[in-house]
């Protein structure tokens, strides 16, 4: 088992599942009592998000108030350490708008994560998002 390939794959599946408006496969990256932390405006605002129900409805609020299409982009990830049961992961987030004119990004953060393995499965069992700039 590949386990740098299943972590890839779930910072994929979660960006593409938040691009999508798939909420289903979002609450499916995380566990069931994931939590989502999200650190706005230069560090002085942080809201946390616990379980799928809660996660799923910042999700769909989220992109209700968008007027655009985004495209998330997971980049440089690093695995920082590691054992059989779990992971913790860095990466960052390049946020982008799709226009006529072609991509613009809009945004940027960093990623921390607590990756877990269940059924087989990496699963975030914490996922941390800093942005870089005023949300």
């Amino acid at each position: 088992m590949d386990r740098f390939a299943d972590i890839a794959g779930l910072l994929a599946a979660y960006a593409t599942g938040y691009d999508t408006g798939d909420w289903a496969s979002i609450c499916e990256c995380f566990t069931a009592d994931g939590i989502f932390e999200l650190v706005v405006n230069n560090g002085t605002d942080t809201t946390v998000y616990t379980g799928h129900e809660e996660l799923g409805a910042f999700m769909r609020a989220s992109l209700e108030e968008q007027q655009d299409v985004r495209r998330h982009f997971s980049t440089n990830l690093r695995v920082l350490a590691s054992d059989d049961d779990s992971a913790t992961v860095a990466s960052y987030l390049l946020l982008g708008v799709a226009q006529r004119e072609g991509l613009r990004i809009v945004q940027s953060g960093q990623y921390t994560d607590t990756v877990v393995w269940q059924d087989g499965a990496a699963r975030f069992a914490h996922r941390r998002l800093t942005m870089d700039g005023v949300f």
